[in-house]
């Protein structure tokens, strides 16, 4: 064999086996994201966070619960994959509501995500340690996505966000565009400890039904 090619195949095996052992399968874990939407000053030309908000995800196996915390309320997700539900919580105030979907309505509801088109470009940088790679992700509106994520950590559940299956690794940042304004989603904590399975219970009580729009 020649000895140029069999250096070519050894060096492309230890790189191989650099990289499967530099991933980690993210089976449980509390991912904490920072959400702002920014509002551009029509005199100055400079960019002011208008609204915040934090996304909290929950992964234990493959279940997951998200926790949208905003100024006028909290939603949570809960997608259990052994279920043929997906629950909505919402509160707000004093008021609270219970959603159930379907299956069918689920990928519906994020068909366009689903066959969202993704290219990965060759930038890098490090984002909390983790060295993340950029891609942009365009829906099928034609909605753009700018995503930076780590092949290093890899979710066994993609359903706690609606980009999650758009690239091959943990998401850590992005930006889009919502109503002209630039919303910006970035990872805040990543904690591995052991999740409770009572943030997978769905309450019997206290909530009041509201049938999927």
């Amino acid at each position: 064999m020649n000895i140029k090619l069999l250096l070519t195949i050894c060096f492309m095996l230890f790189v191989g086996g650099v990289s499967l052992q530099a991933q980690r399968r993210l089976s449980e874990a509390t991912l904490v994201y920072k959400v702002q939407m920014l509002e551009q000053d029509s005199l100055t030309g400079d960019s002011g966070i208008a609204e915040e908000a934090i996304s909290t995800s929950y992964l234990k196996g493959a279940n997951s619960r998200t926790d949208l915390v905003t100024s006028v309320g909290k939603q949570s997700t809960i997608f259990i994959s052994k279920s043929p539900q997906v629950v909505l919580l919402k509160e707000y105030g004093n008021q609270r509501y219970l959603t159930r979907l379907t299956r069918a309505q689920w990928e519906q509801s994020n068909n366009r995500y689903r066959d969202a088109r993704t290219e990965l470009l060759a930038d890098t940088l490090r984002i909390k340690g983790y060295r993340c790679s950029k891609a942009l992700v365009t829906l099928t509106d034609s909605s753009v996505y700018f995503v930076w994520y780590t092949g290093e950590l890899q979710p066994l559940n993609r359903e706690f966000l609606p980009l999650a299956g758009t690239v091959p690794g943990l998401i850590m940042s992005f930006e889009t565009l919502l109503a002209g304004s630039k919303v910006r989603y970035e990872i805040d904590q990543i904690l591995m400890a052991p999740v409770p399975q009572l943030l997978f219970d769905i309450p019997e009580s206290g909530y009041r039904l509201l049938e999927m729009q």
